[in-house]
């Protein structure tokens, strides 16, 4: 236990882009057996926010994770692909909700040179997500970057359905998804709307993939802040391949007794659907798994069932702990296949404080890709 607080606190004296950009290699180097091919892209959108040292306490309490640490890393596995991936909330110069906001509208557009990416979709919906008086300590403006062994990057932007006031999260993503072409898509949620609220299910985010083409998703989340499984099955049914027997096995192997610590799902909405395509459900591991040992062989059991990588998922895990501990665990069911899975890590890097300013939906905050 020495040895592990002894490389936290060395962590801490680091700036966030040499962090970040360690730990991304540490991954890539354990999953491909390489490191990033362009250790630039990485850096460049953690400039210049990220080159401030880490501290005990942040300048500004994030709400990528619970301690107000803006990063996160998470690793998936689809069609037997490793993919590594990284999320984070550019936080600006300044310690405000304002500055947090607007240096991710400026990293969105910074993204827009860059070979494949798209922010159209973006800049429609832009608008209906930003507030001249946004919230603080929730969400702002998110990007993330996800990156195969071969081929391009991939990068999404996250928003925040709540910017403008709790009540408002339904109409405002009901506009986006018209304004988006997905209006067809989406309206078999939107009627309904009582019945996953009764559900237990709370509209939370938002992402939008920066690309363009049949396989761009607009990605709806939702907060289980009661349903256990069933509330989970309300919502999965919505999409066309899920499989809530396969899920529920999940569970299973995850949580050792009730689900109970805010799960999430994510709907992925394409163009020319008549409803949502996959339903990504988002497993969480603390309050749950008693220990970080503990949480790794659970998802080592599930991985191991489903086929896929739990030689590479404890490799990386090795690489990166204590400094990263696994946070979340995303399953989905396929039409054909083994289930695509995820686990995410969080970078438990500052004190958490002793009060917490109060938050729409304060609970777990880490939000999954």
């Amino acid at each position: 236990m020495p040895e592990e607080s002894g490389r936290v606190s060395l962590a801490r004296q680091r700036t966030h882009a040499a962090l970040l950009t360690d730990l991304w290699n540490r991954v890539c180097t354990a999953a491909w057996g390489r490191a990033d091919r362009d250790p630039s892209r990485l850096a460049d959108m953690l400039h210049p926010w990220a080159h401030r040292r880490i501290e005990d306490q942040p300048r500004y309490q994030s709400f990528v994770s619970g301690d107000g640490f803006p990063a996160e890393l998470s690793v998936s596995w689809r069609k037997g692909v490793t993919e590594v991936r990284i999320l984070f909330e550019p936080v600006g110069q300044v310690p405000t909700a304002r500055a947090v906001q607007d240096a991710g509208r400026a990293m969105v557009r910074a993204l827009a040179s860059r070979p494949g990416v798209s922010i159209g979709g973006y800049r429609a919906v832009e608008d209906l997500f930003t507030s001249d008086d946004p919230p603080a300590y929730r969400s702002g403006i998110w990007l993330s970057l996800a990156c195969g062994p071969e081929g391009p990057p991939q990068y999404k932007v996250y928003l925040n359905p709540w910017v403008n006031g709790h009540g408002r999260e339904w109409d405002t993503v009901t506009r986006a998804m018209d304004r988006l072409g997905l209006a067809a898509a989406w309206s078999p949620l939107a009627r309904a709307r009582d019945a996953i609220s009764a559900a237990g299910a709370h509209l939370d985010y938002v992402a939008l993939d920066l690309a363009t083409g049949a396989q761009a998703r607009a990605k709806i989340y939702f907060r289980h802040r009661t349903g256990g499984l069933d509330g989970i099955h309300t919502l999965g049914a919505f999409a066309r391949s899920y499989d809530a027997e396969r899920t529920a096995h999940a569970a299973a192997d995850l949580y050792h007794g009730p689900i109970a610590n805010e799960p999430m799902t994510g709907l992925a909405f394409r163009a020319g659907r008549d409803g949502a395509d996959e339903a990504n459900i988002y497993f969480r591991l603390p309050g749950n798994a008693p220990t970080d040992t503990d949480a790794a062989a659970r998802i080592t059991a599930l991985l191991t069932r489903e086929g896929a990588p739990a030689d590479v998922h404890r490799r990386i895990a090795a690489a990166i702990t204590p400094t990263a501990v696994h946070e979340l665990v995303s399953y989905r069911t396929r039409d054909a296949g083994p289930a695509d899975i995820g686990t995410y890590f969080r970078l438990p890097l500052h004190t958490p404080p002793a009060t917490t300013t109060p938050r729409p939906g304060h609970g777990w905050p880490a939000v999954p890709l």
